[in-house]
Parts: structure tokens; C-alpha cells; sequence
């Protein structure tokens, strides 16, 4: 296929070329940028080598079509380090060329630099100016609600309701014995099938499930389960982001403050993508399983073991798509 140069293009050469500009710089003339870098990073010229060994290596990247979504990730994080050393410049009233600038230079350089990074994320339609996805007709996608909670009773439940799916509208529900026994209960052979392709059960049971939502709250029966959730408003995640972004960024926050993982490789080595579009916490749930009330709803402290990632430890409930390439 024939490729079709544009503007994203000139921008992309165009500030490849000059952070490339930057970085040789930083070999050529190391004692100009020293004074600035911060007194808790000991050997000041090694650091003004490294950022320049960056800044060479992002100009590159940037430049070629095909690694420049990668580039602006990395290069819009190292603009973020990298200020750093101007915040200490303006706070420490360090000089340049025996030569000490006002605020408003500073307050312009900052502006410069949130401008710069939004550049550079425009340019390799990262987050949050991503577009269609390149793979996007070869993705099965998922979009819906995924509920979580675990209970007195030691059985830790998962519930997707998907409004929108290869399958078209369907629910299913993982399921956690006390014992550690893992159980499925699909609404069909063929969700079954695809399901248990990719994640890891003991148990598959064939029965239709029932979900109803009203506002923030849901209603889900089937003959082994009648579960009831509620949720507060909770908050959501405004910005449309790259499965990129999804897969190295979101991935660490994510595992940092949810202990779930927005990225991996399911058990029939097919990736997946959670894009998070709101997430709510639980106000109370209740589980009857097999005729025998589960007790009050708890933190999920136990792992479920289906797969790569597991369900925040709070229990929540989150408005979310799926991709599966």
C-alpha cells in the first residue's frame, strides 16, 4: 500500500528533527545545561548525557510512521521528567549565561511545554486525540458493565453485562467458590465456548441469566444465582485513549491504585484491551446462591484466578469496552 504523506507527518519531522538538534547538543555543549539539573541527582554531566541520548533516540522514532505512536508515549513522559530541571531553574533563580529571567518567562516556558506535549500526543494520535484504531475491524469488542464484589460467605462473584458484542446482548457471570473452584454460567454453548477459550474455569454451567439496571443499580437472576448491586455516581474517565496508552500507562496506574491490569494475554494467546469509561464503587450487594443468603458484600481479598487480571479489591462496578485481538 502506498503511503500517503501528511501534515502529522511534517509536524512529526519537524520536531524529530529538532529534538534530535537538542539531544547533540546536550554532548556538544554539556556544561551549558548543567547548572540547571537538580542537586539531589548527583554527576550532573551524566545526566545531561542521558537526556540527550533520550532526546536523540525519541527524535528518531518520532520521525518513522511506524514507531511514532511509541514515541509520543515516551517522549510526552520524558517532556513531563524533563521539566524538572527547568522547575528547578525557576525556583532556585539559577542563572544561564551569568543571566536570571522573571516569572513570566518561566510561566511562558511551562505553557510551552504543556503545549509541546500535546503536540507531540496530536501528532501520534495518542491519548487523547487517538482516532479509529489501525485494527479496529479485527477486533471483537465488548462494550458494557463489569460488576465485582466478594462476600461473607467466601464466594467472590464477577458479572459482565454486555450491551453491545460479537454475540449481541448477553450477560455471564465468573463465579469463585470459598474453595477456590472456579464456575462459569453463560447464557449459551457458544458464549461458553469462547469464554472458556480464554480464561480458566473447573465449571461451566448452561443457564439463562436475567439483568435488569435501573440507574445505579442492577438485578441479576439465573438458577444458581440472584444477585442485587448498587453503586454511587463514582467518576469517569473523560479522555478518549489509544490501546497503547491502555496497554503501557493505564496498565501501571491501574495496577497501582486498583490492583487489576488494563492489558494482557489471555490463556489462547489472544490480547486484551479493558478500556474503563466510569468507575463506581459499590454501596451494598447481595448474593443468594443456591437458595443460601451469602452474607454482607466485602473487599475482594482472595484472588478469582480466571485470568491475567483480577477484579479491584473494593468492590465496584465499571462501565467498560473490551477489546480482544
Amino acid at each position: 500500500m502506498k503511503y500517503r504523506f501528511n501534515v502529522r507527518d511534517l509536524i512529526a519531522v519537524g520536531l524529530g528533527l529538532a529534538f534530535i538538534n537538542i539531544g547533540i547538543d546536550h554532548f556538544v555543549n554539556p556544561s551549558w545545561y548543567e547548572p540547571i539539573v537538580p542537586s539531589e541527582l548527583p554527576d550532573a554531566r551524566f545526566w545531561v548525557h542521558a537526556s540527550g541520548v533520550f532526546e536523540v533516540a525519541f527524535g528518531i522514532l518520532f520521525i518513522v510512521p511506524y514507531t511514532r505512536a511509541w514515541a509520543s508515549v515516551g517522549g510526552a513522559w520524558m517532556l513531563v521528567i524533563l521539566y524538572w530541571a527547568n522547575f528547578n531553574m525557576w525556583y532556585n533563580e539559577i542563572p544561564l549565561d551569568g543571566k536570571t529571567y522573571d516569572d513570566i518567562w518561566h510561566v511562558l516556558r511551562f505553557v510551552i511545554q504543556i503545549g509541546l506535549i500535546l503536540i507531540i500526543a496530536w501528532t501520534g494520535q495518542v491519548t487523547p486525540f487517538k482516532g479509529r484504531e489501525k485494527l479496529h475491524d479485527q477486533l471483537d469488542i465488548f462494550s458494557g458493565r463489569i460488576t465485582s464484589s466478594a462476600f461473607e460467605s467466601g464466594d467472590r462473584i464477577v458479572v459482565g453485562s454486555w450491551k453491545e458484542s460479537i454475540f449481541g446482548e448477553f450477560t455471564d457471570i465468573m463465579w469463585a467458590r470459598p474453595d477456590g473452584t472456579r464456575i462459569l454460567i453463560a447464557p449459551n454453548k457458544e458464549v461458553a465456548d469462547y469464554v472458556t477459550d480464554m480464561y480458566s474455569f473447573d465449571k461451566v454451567l448452561i443457564e439463562d441469566v436475567n439483568y435488569i439496571e435501573n440507574g445505579r443499580s442492577s438485578e441479576v437472576a439465573c438458577d444458581s444465582l440472584k444477585l442485587e448491586f448498587s453503586w454511587n455516581r463514582g467518576f469517569p474517565v473523560p479522555m478518549r485513549r489509544s490501546l497503547l496508552f491502555i496497554s503501557t500507562i493505564e496498565l501501571f496506574f491501574a495496577k497501582l491504585i486498583f490492583s487489576t491490569r488494563t492489558y494482557g494475554v489471555t490463556k489462547n494467546n489472544r490480547k486484551e484491551w479493558y478500556a474503563i469509561d466510569r468507575v463506581s464503587y459499590l454501596k451494598n450487594a447481595s448474593a443468594n446462591i443456591l437458595g443460601v443468603d451469602s452474607g454482607k458484600f466485602r473487599p475482594m481479598t482472595e484472588p478469582c484466578k480466571f485470568g491475567f487480571s483480577e477484579a479491584p479489591k473494593r468492590p465496584a462496578s465499571c462501565v467498560v469496552r473490551t477489546h480482544i485481538l
